[in-house]
């Protein structure tokens, strides 16, 4: 039982709840137990809502391990510039802005960036290159011949590069999170794309994309880019280069932008759920809805099947 509430690291990096194997436990505990064990008014509502509550699988809202700079949707430590005029759904927080920036439909310039943000960068991008199980794709380029990626961690210890369409399968997962660990710089080629195919529920508030990329980070124009880009460097966006739901974010560089589009959709939400830190500073993953909910129902069965015990001793 215990095998069937952790999250698994399946082969190929793929980090999975075994959805199956909770359902099936909650036919076989749940019900029979709520019918045994449940001989007053108070616990039999217990257990009933354990079991609402289980099979709800109800979508819930992600808290972002990205600290107090998941609230921008563009951060530098040093300064933004923008050629043509680039368009935000965010705010953007830096040491200093040249150029045009239209922020819609919310948004707002922050200056400065604080010791918090750096903070809170620097332990979100810590905690993202030393998550282990990593799948080893240096020398594969993404999209061209790394594709329909499910989720799970990968990394390159060299630079990468996305030279086509890049397809995440999120293979019906409701918590589904890929992490891209990049050791040097990182590139795509002019007017790629990251898309997803199989997903559930509300994608973009519960899936997390993290690209933690060491290097310098180089968007080819028109490009239509997914998720978090944690850089320890300097980036730079091709002319009308996207990223659709997500953050471009460092704590040191510089941004350079080109009459682009960046859309965070807000606080807790453009890919940036499914990971959390644990009690020792490690990013891991999530529980999925299914998963908190049949820990809780359970619970509650427990301690009415041991008052049950306890007034009859």
């Amino acid at each position: 039982m215990i095998a069937s509430l952790a999250v698994a690291l399946q082969p190929k990096g793929t980090l999975k709840m075994k959805n199956n194997h909770l359902l099936l436990l909650a036919r076989r505990i749940c019900l029979p137990a709520t019918t045994l064990f449940a001989h007053g008014p108070a616990v039999r509502a217990m257990g009933s809502l354990g079991l609402v509550l289980l099979l709800g699988h109800a979508a819930r809202a992600q808290t972002t391990i990205l600290g107090s700079t998941g609230s921008f949707a563009v951060m530098a430590g040093s300064t933004v510039g923008t050629t043509g005029t680039t368009t935000i759904n965010g705010n953007l927080d830096t040491t200093g802005l040249t150029g045009t920036v239209v922020y819609s439909p919310t948004g707002a310039l922050v200056v400065p960036i604080t010791t918090p943000n750096v903070t809170d960068f620097n332990k979100a991008f810590s905690g993202l290159t030393n998550m282990t199980g990593a799948v080893d794709l240096t020398t594969q380029a993404l999209g061209a011949v790394a594709n329909n990626l499910a989720p799970g961690v990968y990394k390159f210890t060299t630079a990468a590069f996305m030279t086509d369409n890049l397809i995440l399968d999120a293979q019906l997962q409701s918590n589904a999170v890929w992490v891209f660990q990049m050791g040097s710089t990182f590139n795509t080629t002019a007017s790629k794309t990251v898309t997803f195919i199989n997903t559930v529920g509300d994608s973009v508030a519960n899936y997390g994309v993290f690209w933690a990329v060491t290097g310098a980070t180089v968007f080819g124009a028109n490009t239509a880019f997914e998720g978090n880009l944690l850089d320890g460097s300097t980036i730079g966006f091709g002319n009308l280069a996207t990223i659709n739901n997500g953050r471009a974010l460092t704590a040191t560089g510089t941004i350079g932008l080109d009459t682009n589009t960046i859309n965070f959709i807000a606080a807790n939400s453009g890919y940036s759920g499914g990971l959390a830190f644990d009690g020792s500073g490690n990013v891991i993953a999530v529980p999925e809805p299914v998963t908190s909910a049949l820990i809780g129902a359970l619970a509650a069965l427990g301690l009415a099947f041991w008052r049950r015990r306890r007034a009859a001793s």
